[in-house]
């Protein structure tokens, strides 16, 4: 239980450590973070949990956090107690996370910023602004 702080739930479990690095908790963080990977879920069958005391999430934090696992949850606790839960919604548009699986696009031969737009959320369908080429939730690969 932590006092103050974010809660992250029914995470894919595959995914966990890869959030851990990915909200950038793995270095950064000096107060308590808890990192479970591979619980009982009723409805997943397994999940994964990340804990981290005196830290709230941004929108840029959820956005990256439903773009490696939808079915996320997170609550927000103050003296000890959830004041707000939600889940996290894929955003409408995908910025400098994911990588574009054209080798000829100009973010893999310039540097530049990957940008995606969501086409479909279920299942994931996206499309890159610059070569247009559609993304699969299967070939999602963080940058």
């Amino acid at each position: 239980m932590i006092k103050s702080g974010t809660v992250i739930d029914h995470l894919n479990p595959h995914v966990v450590f890869q959030v851990v690095k990915l909200l950038d908790i793995d270095d950064n963080v000096e107060d308590m973070v808890t990192v479970g990977t591979n619980f009982r879920s009723k409805a997943l069958g397994k999940k994964g949990i990340i804990k981290i005391s005196n830290r709230f999430l941004t929108q840029d934090d959820v956005d990256k956090l439903s773009v490696v696992s939808p079915n996320a949850t997170v609550s927000i606790i103050e003296d000890y107690e959830v004041i707000r839960k939600f889940k996290v919604s894929f955003p409408k548009e995908v910025v400098g996370i994911l990588k574009c699986p054209n080798p000829n696009c100009v973010t893999n031969t310039e540097g530049i910023d990957t940008r995606f737009q969501l086409v479909r959320e279920s299942p994931i369908f996206l499309l890159c602004t610059y070569c247009e080429r559609f993304l699969r939730e299967n070939e999602i690969e963080i940058v």
